[in-house]
């Protein structure tokens, strides 16, 4: 059962836009995470989940048809996550951050330097190649 999505978010250059979780958060605190959050009762799929959480937390207008699922971690509670490709690049100036404590854009060299949430150290251990892939 899918309880919430991931969302990867690049610009042209191909690098991964995460999301500094402010020092408050549940999961995560100061560490970079995706975009992303949980299935809500109106979301008909995880589709329209990260379509509606991008418009939450980044203020961009995007429907589901424009992500593609490129992978899916399962936890050790058989709950699902898909992470979710929003297809076009977003520049500096193209969103505001109205969740957590800032953003920025990394390769994956650099992201394997950063102090990472759960999430997206999983996907740097077992499908690094998320953060490599072109939109």
């Amino acid at each position: 059962m899918i309880t919430n999505v991931g969302i990867l978010v690049r610009d042209r250059l191909g690098r991964a836009l995460l999301q500094m979780r402010d020092g408050k958060a549940v999961n995560g605190p100061l560490a970079w995470s995706f975009w992303g959050g949980g299935m809500e009762p109106e979301d008909p799929d995880h589709w329209h989940t990260a379509s509606r959480e991008l418009a939450e937390e980044l203020d961009i207008v995007a429907p589901p048809a424009d992500f593609t699922e490129i992978g899916r971690r399962i936890g050790s509670d058989g709950q699902e996550a898909p992470l979710m490709l929003l297809r076009q690049p977003i520049e500096w100036g193209d969103f505001r951050v109205l969740e957590g404590a800032g953003a920025g854009y990394f390769l994956l060299d650099e992201i394997r330097q950063l102090p990472v949430t759960r999430s997206v150290a999983w996907y740097l251990a077992h499908q690094p190649d998320v953060f490599l892939r072109l939109a």
